[in-house]
């Protein structure tokens, strides 16, 4: 009886065992099913069964199963569920995302866990009693599913139970990681099929791009092809990889083309044009542009693209045959544009220069009416307008004007050209001279374009003559606008009369034009303000050199009717450098830059830069990234070495440098400025004289016995300024001499008095003081006899050339003699030359600054500077 216990009990512990080990076994294979389809290429739907079905081998009688939400987010639909019924989840596609509907629409709406024991009991499955009874559902646990792109879920993770229950102990912990390998291959599978829609794109883009696209190895052997290259090649793909680009180029060209494809394998886009031969003996005339394949920041090697333009060159020269043909007619021609209102001309022939006596760059970008006179013909006009209105062909007599005012009978033919849609797109006139046949005198008419008072060009002149400007020169070469407007000419207008005004404009637009000659343009805009567009000046300098004399032909006094009065003017400068779309907006640039030269009092010239664009967003960071520099010491000091005549160290000039952490170095005409209009200019300023009071002491040492440190206007506002400099100079003990101040000649302008007793106060503590750049701006003789100074500077635009300016030389030479009168040491800014060096010695000029002895560079730099020339 014992033994038949015995074995019973021994059966069942087998079977125990048995049912464990195949438990464990099924487990293992559901996770290497799991782990197998992650790593290998699977679809999504099995990728995600096998999760499930590892889920349903751990927690029993699970049924697992996995929704997605649609792009808009608004729906689920059932993607993996090996053991639910198809019809169960069919029943459950497009099922709605909102909360409290459902376990799995709840989760996906709330992006919370939805643990429900009983289905039956919790109102949110009311809507589904029929589904839950019709598949024997009771419990249902569902967890939102979240990828790092989305802040929704993307879909949910599901277990239905036949029975009510509630997770056991460790389940929820499965689940969840059931629920973030879902999640990954979820996240996999997105990323893979973006990649592939990148791939496919970038793949259109080679292969079907109508012109020839190809690449080339680091050699410059042809590693792909498009189709497009091919057929230009007339050659399979096979013909052209691993061959050298030699073989697509002709041998004129090879020279050329090695030398774009070395620039472009150097990391710098290319553009340029070759002679191709393809596979066919043809040679075909292609557009290059070559840019560097760049890998990990290294050039691996180098895209191309080619432009055929052999068809667009055989219209060209065909075209050169007919101009040819054009040229040598005996009649005279013209070509213009009738998509223009104005008609203007865009080409004239030798034959009609001989007629009329206008060249041919003076009736390009006219309108043929330039011929006409005030006793031409007002029919022949209307019937022409008429014809050109119409586009249809006119045969006409009518007088027109020669270029020197000799009337001429012009027998005329007007017939209109059409495109190859039909539209007309010019007109050409045919023209002789038949003034013997007909003989009449006539003068030119006065063309609407000048203003009536001055007879300067007017506001619709000037903007033509910028648009003829962009047509016919485009950006081959850069242009300078300067809005010039007139300062306390309204109380003259007021005061005297109009009439006194009118002349007073009058003198001023000859004097102007008296400066301003052609090329170069000067036009009155309007009111007291003119406008001058400079062509024949290639830099800054020339230009603001103009603006200076500008500035002090309008200075001098004006005298009407034994009344005399003075006035001063602000030029605002814009050059063609800065894109534009439209040429009026250089004037409009000008005319903001004419205002903030208005902000800095009269005779002030002010250049129109980016910065004045910069909007308040801008502004506000480049504000705060500087009051990181002033707060984390991102500032430095350079030192350009003062030289005396005998080439001998007479100090430093201190220069700051703002050292960003990722911009580098930026320069100080960048930061100042908007420094100076936040008052972050004073906490700069003391540092730099701190920091040129610590390196004094060091340079001392070697010889160098003064430190040059440049003064703010904004500084001498401010209450505490003295007691400020004098509290610096206290704690670095300096010496009398140490410093010297500089300041520039607008500090000079408002209130002089103030200023001076300032400055009379700096000199009280030691220190030097100086006038920078002398001559650029407001300074006269007069400051030179009432401020406290003992240096002056001269600014680089009159020292510049000086040897061969004599305009420059006669300035220096009477500033060097005044000063030497005066007992006032000068230092002669600008100096790159030898010439320039020598000159200046000869004429016993104090001291000099410039490139020519050294450029401006760090204390360390400076010290290992001295040390060698000693």
């Amino acid at each position: 009886m014992m033994l038949a216990a015995g074995l019973v009990i021994s059966i069942f512990l087998w079977r125990k065992a048995s049912d464990e080990t195949i438990a464990t076994k099924n487990l293992l294979n559901a996770q290497y099913r799991t782990l197998n389809s992650v790593v290998k290429f699977k679809s999504l739907e099995d990728k995600l069964d096998d999760i499930c079905s590892l889920i349903e081998s751990q927690i029993e009688d699970a049924l697992c199963s996995v929704m997605l939400a649609d792009e808009q987010g608004e729906t689920l639909n059932p993607v993996a569920s090996p053991q639910l019924p198809q019809s169960f989840l069919q029943a459950l596609k497009d099922f709605p995302i909102s909360d409290n509907l459902g376990a799995c629409g709840t989760a996906a709406a709330t992006g919370k866990a939805v643990i429900v024991r009983d289905m039956l009991e919790d109102s949110r499955f009311e809507p589904f009693h029929d589904l839950i009874h019709g598949y024997d559902l009771r419990a249902c646990w569902s967890h939102p599913i979240f990828i790092s792109d989305n802040k929704k879920p993307v879909g949910t993770f599901a277990l239905y139970f036949r029975k009510p229950r509630s997770p056991k102990e460790g389940e929820l912990d499965l689940i969840l990681r059931g629920r973030d390998l879902a999640a990954l291959i979820i996240e996999q599978h997105q990323q893979r099929l973006k990649r592939e829609q990148f791939e496919q794109h970038n793949r259109s883009l080679f292969t079907h791009n109508p012109e020839a696209v190809f690449t080339f190895d680091f050699e410059g052997h042809f590693t792909s092809v498009n189709r497009a290259a091919c057929v230009l090649m007339k050659c399979g793909e096979s013909d052209l990889l691993g061959q050298h680009y030699s073989i697509a180029v002709a041998e004129d060209d090879l020279a050329r083309t090695n030398e774009h494809f070395y620039a472009a394998r150097r990391g710098i886009p290319q553009r340029y044009e070759i002679h191709t031969p393809d596979m066919q003996g043809n040679i075909h005339y292609l557009h290059i542009t070559n840019m560097p394949i760049i890998v990990d920041g290294e050039v691996t090697g180098v895209h191309g693209i080619a432009l055929d333009l052999t068809r667009e060159k055989q219209h060209e020269e065909r075209a050169k045959i007919l101009e040819r043909s054009v040229e040598s007619s005996t009649h005279g021609l013209l070509i213009s544009d009738a998509r223009d209102k104005d008609y203007p001309v865009i080409y004239a022939n030798p034959a009609f220069e001989r007629i009329t006596g206008y060249t041919k760059q003076e009736i390009l970008g006219q309108n043929c009416r330039i011929l006409q006179g005030p006793d031409t013909d007002q029919k022949a006009r209307q019937d022409i307008r008429e014809a050109l209105k119409n586009n249809q062909q006119i045969s006409t007599i009518i007088k027109n004007y020669k270029k020197d005012g000799t009337p001429f009978w012009n027998e005329l033919l007007i017939s209109p050209v059409k495109d190859a849609r039909g539209k007309v797109t010019h007109f050409i006139g045919l023209q002789n001279d038949i003034t013997e046949r007909i003989q009449r005198q006539e003068t030119l008419e006065f063309h609407a374009s000048h203003d009536p008072l001055t007879h300067l060009k007017n506001r619709s002149a000037l903007e033509r003559y910028l648009m003829e400007w962009v047509k016919n020169n485009g950006h081959s070469h850069n242009i300078y606008i300067l809005f010039i407007d007139l300062d306390g000419f309204k109380p003259i207008n007021d005061s005297l009369g109009h009439e006194f005004g009118d002349q007073v404009l009058v003198e001023t637009a000859q004097r102007l034009n008296d400066e301003i000659v052609e090329p170069n343009m000067l036009a009155r805009f309007g009111g007291d303000e003119f406008v001058a567009v400079i062509q024949n000046m290639t830099d800054r300098e020339q230009v603001e050199v103009l603006a200076r004399r500008l500035l002090t032909k309008i200075g001098e006094s004006y005298k009407v009717d034994d009344i005399e009065v003075s006035l001063s003017a602000a030029i605002g400068i814009a050059s063609s450098e800065e894109s534009f779309k439209h040429p009026m907006e250089l004037i409009q640039r000008a005319d903001i830059a004419m205002y903030e030269a208005k902000k800095r009092g009269g005779s002030y010239i002010y250049w129109h830069s980016a910065e004045l664009n910069t909007n308040i967003d801008q502004q506000v960071a480049i504000r705060a990234q500087l009051q990181d520099a002033i707060q984390n010491n991102q500032f430095e000091l350079f030192y350009q070495p003062i030289m005396s005549h005998d080439n001998r160290i007479g100090g430093v000039e201190a220069l700051i440098r703002w050292k960003h952490p990722i911009k580098g170095y930026i320069s100080p005409a960048e930061f100042i400025p908007v420094a100076e209009r936040t008052g972050q200019i004073i906490p700069i300023s003391e540092w730099v004289l701190n920091q040129a009071c610590k390196d004094v002491k060091d340079l001392k040492t070697l010889g160098v016995n003064s430190v040059s440190v440049n003064f703010s206007p904004i500084q001498f506002y401010r209450e505490d300024f003295i007691e400020k400099i004098a509290e610096t100079l206290e704690t670095h003990s300096i010496q009398p001499g140490d410093i010297t101040v500089e300041i520039t000649e607008n500090v000079l302008v408002h209130d002089t008095a103030h200023i001076t007793e300032l400055l009379q106060e700096l000199r009280q503590l030691g220190l030097d003081v100086a006038i920078d750049d002398f001559g650029s701006g407001f300074a006269s003789l007069r400051y030179l006899n009432m401020l406290p100074v003992n240096k002056l500077k001269i600014d680089r635009s009159f020292t510049g050339n000086i040897h061969q300016n004599a305009h420059n030389a006669a300035i220096t030479r009477g500033i060097l003699g005044m000063t030497t009168e005066m007992k006032i040491e000068v230092v002669a800014e600008g100096v790159e030359t030898d010439e320039e060096y020598q000159y200046l010695r000869e004429h016993k000029c104090d001291f000099m600054q410039g490139y020519l002895f050294c450029r401006p560079i760090p204390i360390k730099e400076l010290i290992e500077w001295v040390q060698n020339r000693h």
